[in-house]
């Protein structure tokens, strides 16, 4: 199983999180698991981990990447509208840039759209295309209808499926 790191960034450039020890899932392409308590850095430096496991869907063509997070109780989601992930082979590194607009869904399946004000203060002030902002929109249309249509990473049996490979991949 190949360890890679991820790293987010917003438009301008600037470096916005990274996270630094995740594990590609043997024949998931894209698949990441990352262990409870494992950092994740903000850029001023500050850290912070998830007390479960999390497994971390991304994709080079969709406008987004999804946290699907493995909590006893059940499946919560936090998805990140962002441009399509990009991989450095050489560095094991996942790279994107990060939209600012999120959605979140609880374990029993509430969902909402948050950060809308943070794109129309990023959009502004880092002067986002038309073309991106378009890309943005469609983006968050896309993740609305999977999350309602339960499909993709939001299919109820992918958390089962990744879960799995990942205990096989480590011999439990």
């Amino acid at each position: 199983m190949r360890e890679v790191w991820m790293q987010a960034y917003k438009h301008d450039g600037r470096e916005h999180r990274r996270w630094v020890k995740l594990y590609e899932l043997p024949g998931e392409r894209g698949v990441m698991w990352i262990e409870p308590h494992t950092p994740v850095v903000e850029a001023d430096g500050s850290e912070w981990s998830s007390p479960f496991p999390v497994i971390y869907w991304v994709h080079p063509e969709k406008w987004f990447n999804v946290a699907v997070l493995c909590r006893e109780e059940g499946t919560a989601y936090y998805c990140n509208v962002a441009s399509p992930v990009e991989f450095e082979e050489e560095r094991n590194l996942y790279k994107f840039i990060d939209y600012d607009v999120d959605l979140i869904a609880s374990v029993d399946g509430v969902y909402e759209v948050v950060d809308e004000e943070e794109l129309t203060e990023h959009a502004h002030a880092m002067k986002y295309p038309s073309d991106i902002l378009h890309k943005i929109a469609e983006a968050t249309a896309e993740l609305v209808a999977l999350f309602e249509a339960q499909e993709g990473p939001f299919d109820p049996e992918a958390r089962a499926r990744w879960t799995k490979v990942w205990e096989e991949a480590n011999g439990e």
